[in-house]
């Protein structure tokens, strides 16, 4: 991961979203030494008053030039509701650069619409599983310039019940839709299934 690429999509985030709340650096020592960002948006005060737009959003910056997904290069996100405290950030931050790594120390890219089992991530204990599904599931999303084609796969937590629903539909893509439809809000840690 070299520091123009990870410019490049850090550019890109603040086109879309303005420039982040906070930035956690973080190192890796493999597969290959190299760091990478995770971008930190955190509501403000008017979002903080509409529970549907309470979030946080977190990104890594610096996945997307190695093979992290083999349909598209992206990098990985997620949405947590309200405002974690700095403890709980940098944990999830450190969490989705760890997940982010595993396809580069394995060598088997993620897949858009794959499940993970035995997932395990700070601030979702009752998970334990997850899907990668890209950032717009209808459309497809990719960062602007400076980033184009480069996407945004997002970590959705899930229980064992919603897995079953999504792997009993036509594709899993419209699985993951139906479970939207049904009121799952995949950014809330403290949500209920929507199975």
């Amino acid at each position: 991961m070299d520091d123009e690429f990870i410019s490049s999509v850090l550019a890109a985030y603040a086109e879309l979203y303005d420039p982040p709340n906070r930035m956690v650096r973080l190192s890796r020592t493999r597969p290959s030494p190299g760091d990478s960002i995770v971008v930190v948006y955190f509501p403000d005060e008017s979002e903080q008053l509409d529970p549907a737009d309470d979030l946080t959003l977190l990104g890594t910056a610096g996945f997307g030039s190695e093979t992290l997904c083999a349909d598209f290069p992206c990098e990985l996100g997620m949405e947590v509701k309200g405002k974690p405290d700095e403890t709980s950030i940098d944990a999830l931050a450190k969490a989705l650069a760890d997940l982010a790594s595993v396809p580069l120390e394995n060598n088997r890219p993620f897949l858009n619409g794959q499940i993970l089992m035995n997932f395990s991530i700070p601030l979702f204990p009752r998970f334990s599983m997850a899907m990668l599904v890209d950032w717009d599931s209808v459309y497809g999303f990719r960062f602007p310039e400076p980033a184009a084609g480069i996407g945004l796969l997002r970590v959705v937590p899930l229980f064992e019940a919603e897995v079953g629903l999504i792997e009993s539909s036509a594709d899993r893509q419209r699985g993951y839709r139906a479970l939207i439809n049904r009121g799952m809000v995949p950014a809330d840690p403290d949500r209920e299934s929507a199975v």
